[in-house]
C-alpha cells in the first residue's frame, strides 16, 4: 500500500478521494461532517491499485501549526492510522507543531503515536504531538 503526499488543490487529490468522500458511510463515519480542503492543506492518501483506504488531510495554520481534522481510515484500522500519523511526523514534525481534532474511538492510536490529549470534547479530543513530551 502506498501513501502519497498531494496538494489540497490537486487533481489527483479530487480523482483519488469523491468516491469516498461523497459516500455516506464514509460521512457518517466522521459524525456527517463534511470534508473540505484548500491551498493550505496536504493530503496523506493511502491506496493500492484502485482502491483508496483512507486520508488524512494536514492544514497549516496561520498560527504556524499542522493541523489533522476531518480524516478517513476504512474500517478505523489502527495499523493504517498510525501509518499515517508516522508519515505526518515524519513530514511535519521538525518545523511545526502538530495538532489534531481527533475522534474519541481513535484517541489510543494518537497516544501511541505520541500525541498528548489537550482538551476533551464529547466525541473528539483536541491532541498535541509530543505535548507530554515538553518541559
Amino acid at each position: 500500500m502506498t501513501i502519497e503526499k498531494l496538494d489540497g488543490t490537486s487533481p489527483r487529490l479530487y480523482a483519488l478521494v469523491a468516491p469516498l468522500v461523497m459516500r455516506r458511510s464514509v460521512l457518517r463515519q466522521n459524525n456527517n461532517y463534511p470534508f473540505w480542503t484548500s491551498r493550505s492543506h496536504t493530503w496523506f492518501v493511502a491506496w493500492e491499485g484502485d482502491v483508496v483506504f483512507g486520508f488524512v488531510p494536514v492544514e497549516i495554520t496561520d498560527g504556524g501549526a499542522a493541523k489533522i481534522n476531518n480524516y478517513y481510515v476504512s474500517g478505523d484500522d489502527p495499523q493504517l492510522l498510525a501509518r499515517f500519523l508516522r508519515e505526518i511526523v515524519r513530514y511535519y514534525g521538525r518545523d511545526y507543531a502538530i495538532r489534531s481534532v481527533t475522534l474519541i474511538r481513535h484517541a489510543e492510536v494518537f497516544r501511541a503515536e505520541g500525541f498528548a490529549p489537550v482538551r476533551e470534547w464529547k466525541e473528539y479530543v483536541a491532541m498535541e504531538y509530543g505535548k507530554s513530551r515538553r518541559p
